[in-house]
């Protein structure tokens, strides 16, 4: 029995969701059908592949041997439909799956999305966080292009930088201690901060604190920036951010911008992708955008 396409999917999403049924969601199916294509599978490879473990569908080794091959296939699958050497955004209805951080929704997409209503108004965007799986579902082709700081990632991926970015310290324009536009040490020592627990380059300033030995007085953690702003605007805290966010919320009259105390390092701010898709025509033209649009910016330009 030769293994088609279809049989090379079905294990695919079962390796990677541990579950038949979980499977079958993804593939629009049902149980019973990815039942069969698993057992003809088995039949073919003389393996069980899967094997139950409590609630999750283990793989053997043999199943771990063939998982690589198999992405390997379906990116190689998918850039086959999707070629195109005459490559034309004017009419192309592409989907790019975009990995972002919660900032680079604020700053840098309104600024690709407005590029794209003129000129590929066909194109469709599919944004999704970067987290710790996006390494491998850009691996999996899940993810076309990834931007942001992502220092983990290993060979295998391509990246380019876009721009440096710096730390800023914001505050309420009606803070009732901090009238200068910079701060001392000893303020920054003595006020109340917001943290926030994001990922990209934000582990750089704690890493930086804790080097120098110093220590903030958390008022509160956030998960995320997108309220950082309202948070700042409405209490007598501060907050450490990237300086780019900074400019954006100064543009819209929430916190002033204040100088800090201390030297903290810079980070780039790059566009990442995997090797299968280097030669897509299609992720070639988006990343060429990208980089035109995001390379060495100025963040007051983003206001």
């Amino acid at each position: 029995m030769d293994i088609d396409s279809r049989l090379v999917q079905i294990f695919f999403e079962i390796y990677k969701h541990r579950s038949v049924s979980k499977a079958a969601d993804a593939l629009n199916t049902g149980q019973s059908t990815l039942s069969i294509g698993l057992n003809k599978l088995r039949e073919h490879f003389n393996n069980p592949l899967f094997v139950r473990i409590g609630n999750r569908m283990e793989p053997t080794d043999l199943a771990r041997d063939i998982y690589p091959i198999a992405v390997d296939f379906l990116n190689n699958l998918k850039l086959i439909n999707h070629f195109n050497v005459d490559f034309d955004p004017l009419t192309s209805n592409y989907e790019f799956t975009i990995s972002m951080t919660d900032i680079s929704h604020l700053v840098l997409l309104p600024k690709l999305v407005n590029f794209l209503r003129e000129n590929a108004p066909n194109i469709r965007l599919n944004i999704v966080p970067i987290d710790t799986d996006t390494p491998l579902k850009m691996a999996e082709g899940d993810i076309d292009l990834a931007i942001g700081f992502i220092p983990q990632l290993e060979a295998g991926f391509y990246q380019q930088t876009l721009f440096k970015q710096e730390y800023t310290v914001i505050c309420s324009p009606e803070h009732p201690r901090l009238s200068n536009t910079s701060l001392s040490q000893e303020e920054f020592n003595q006020e109340l901060h917001i943290d926030i627990l994001a990922t990209g380059g934000h582990y750089v300033i704690e890493h930086e604190l804790q080097r120098i030995g110093v220590k903030r007085n958390i008022l509160m953690k956030l998960p995320s920036y997108l309220g950082v702003g309202l948070m700042i605007k409405y209490t007598d805290a501060i907050a450490t951010i990237p300086l780019y966010l900074s400019h954006f919320l100064t543009s819209r009259g929430d916190v002033k911008i204040l100088t800090p105390p201390y030297s903290f390092p810079q980070y780039s701010v790059k566009q990442h992708w995997h090797a299968r898709q280097h030669n897509n025509p299609n992720l070639q033209w988006l990343r060429k955008i990208c980089f035109e649009l995001f390379s060495e910016f100025d963040s007051k330009d983003l206001i």
